[in-house]
């Protein structure tokens, strides 16, 4: 198979570009140049057209092949059949999977990291050090090494809504008669209908990544979301979705249908207590856009269950499963005991 891979090379030494997220320039470490996205347009144009693929490596492609020819050692790099972005294993060169991202999964948007590697790192240290019960080496300098900047697709939304709420409202209040409280209700029965518009509700389109993982690091600034350039992956992963806007369209629903009936309920107002009783949201016009979001991503073992960390590569909001030591709760537990009995023995001298 022919060289698929596409690299950025600095004009003054010939070193390999990355994009940093806190210069927002792409940048050569070798001799510290710096270069806008325009700039690296006007200096690399071919990089960017030979991002598309000739018939018969696209077919070839679509077979599966996962063999790619690092530009930089020549060694060969063994890539998953989603990743478009990765390093080579050997000179740690970053490289772009040419062609995986072409045609149908060529993203619209994408939003560069703004988070630094080293912001990732601080944050996982600071987040670890607020969890006594976590195992030692969880927050070794090993395992925050392992943090990645991954690039993750995403389905954005764009839809209207028709939604139609029927609640049951309350009013109670209270009387006195001497030394006897009484409490009136009056129940009303309340209907209420919404048309609203929802932009850019999201849902990652990767089956490895945890759905609920991702939905806790949104949200994500829109506005500063860019026409998708493959430079942007330059030192980063990334994946090509392979769940479709099909797929992740019980997502999308359930985030309007729960957002539609958020605006009906906020619009009952002057009852003590509202139960809803039935919502309904017709959603229409659904128009999709397919993009990149940054995520800095942590996975980790331990006692042979898998747990994950995530951080939000734009705005720095971070979640994750963390494991708990059994030895340092079993610890807690002799501790807490200890304590409690020491203050049991000092009230009882005090008592005497």
């Amino acid at each position: 198979m022919s060289n698929a891979t596409v690299n950025y090379s600095c004009p003054n030494c010939g070193g390999k570009l990355q994009f940093d997220p806190q210069k927002q320039t792409f940048s050569c470490e070798w001799c510290a140049s710096d270069f806008t996205e325009a700039e690296l347009k006007n200096m690399a144009p071919a990089a960017e057209a030979e991002t598309q693929l000739s018939p018969e490596e696209a077919a070839a492609f679509e077979n599966g092949t996962n063999l790619y020819i690092c530009d930089s050692c020549g060694a060969e790099i063994i890539a998953e059949e989603n990743t478009a972005a990765t390093f080579c294993y050997y000179c740690h060169s970053p490289v772009s999977l040419k062609g995986r991202l072409s045609g149908e999964y060529c993203p619209e948007k994408i939003i560069p990291f703004k988070k630094a590697k080293i912001e990732a790192e601080s944050g996982f240290k600071e987040w670890c050090g607020k969890k006594w019960f976590l195992p030692s080496d969880f927050k070794s300098q090993g395992t925050i090494e392992k943090i990645t900047g991954l690039y993750v697709p995403y389905w954005l939304a764009d839809c209207r809504v028709h939604g139609s709420l029927t609640a049951n409202a309350e009013i109670i209040h209270t009387t006195r008669h001497g030394d006897t409280t009484v409490e009136h209700h009056k129940v009303f029965l309340v209907n209420r209908e919404v048309n609203a518009e929802f932009d850019g509700v999201p849902a990652d389109g990767s089956k490895k990544l945890d759905d609920a993982l991702m939905d806790s690091v949104e949200p994500f600034d829109y506005s500063e979301m860019k026409e998708f350039s493959m430079s942007y992956l330059q030192g980063f992963y990334a994946d090509k979705y392979d769940v479709s806007k099909e797929e992740v369209m019980p997502r999308i629903q359930a985030r309007v249908s729960e957002g539609t009936k958020e605006l009906m309920m906020a619009d009952v107002m002057g009852y003590t207590t509202v139960t809803p009783v039935s919502s309904e949201a017709d959603i229409r016009n659904v128009k999709w856009h397919y993009t990149m979001l940054p995520v800095w991503f942590l996975s980790y073992d331990y006692n042979g269950k898998k747990y994950f960390y995530a951080m939000n590569g734009q705005t720095g909001k971070f979640t994750g499963i963390m494991p708990v030591s059994k030895l340092k709760v079993a610890l807690g537990a002799v501790i807490t005991a200890v304590v409690t009995a020491l203050i049991g023995g000092a009230i009882a001298l005090v008592c005497l």
